[in-house]
């Protein structure tokens, strides 16, 4: 499943610009097999809904969470998201040392005409990625896995989804009461 999603945050009468985006929304997985030139193949149902003048036309690929997997973004979602950073001349020690590290690692990568992306050696290396892996819509990124691994968590995971989306839900729930003011419960 892969939609659009309109974003804005309006700061009221304090004079500052109405931070606004729109991206797409990247839902389901696919299991996929490197071939030996480190080549991905972005599934067609990705690959169809993006629009060049939103979305870019190629990726950033960077180190995830868990350090078992990648990262992958629409090149201008990983734009956005850099332009909402923080930025100050005398970071946070913590805030340097992960900028140094992930923007250091990420690398910009492009589909070539079959919508197959090379993934950087090192980055598979770093990973611990083998050739049997799985591309996870992960609302707004793709996420590179193990296959094996993910059918482990999945497996484990399931059993906690529901006590997740509770605590999910009861913390997006404080976070609209805090902005607004208003419970909608």
């Amino acid at each position: 499943m892969v939609n659009s999603v309109e974003y804005s945050h309006d700061v009221g009468q304090s004079g500052r610009a109405l931070l606004a985006w729109v991206f797409m929304v990247f839902a389901g997985y696919h299991e996929h097999t490197l071939d030996e030139k480190n080549r991905l193949a972005i599934p067609a149902k990705f690959r169809s809904r993006m629009d060049r003048e939103r979305d870019g036309v190629g990726f950033f690929i960077a180190p995830g969470q868990p350090e078992s997997t990648l990262w992958l973004y629409p090149e201008r979602q990983f734009e956005r998201i850099a332009e909402q950073a923080k930025s100050t001349f005398t970071p946070q020690p913590d805030q340097l040392h992960w900028e140094q590290m992930f923007y250091s690692l990420a690398d910009h990568v492009e589909p070539d005409t079959q919508g197959r992306v090379v993934i950087p050696p090192r980055m598979l290396a770093r990973a611990g990625l083998g050739r049997e892996v799985v591309i996870c819509g992960v609302r707004d990124h793709l996420e590179i896995r193990r296959r094996d691994a993910l059918e482990k968590e999945l497996e484990q995971g399931w059993a906690k989804y529901h006590e997740y989306v509770g605590r999910v839900q009861g913390s997006a729930h404080d976070e609209e009461v805090r902005q607004t003011g208003q419970s909608g419960r």
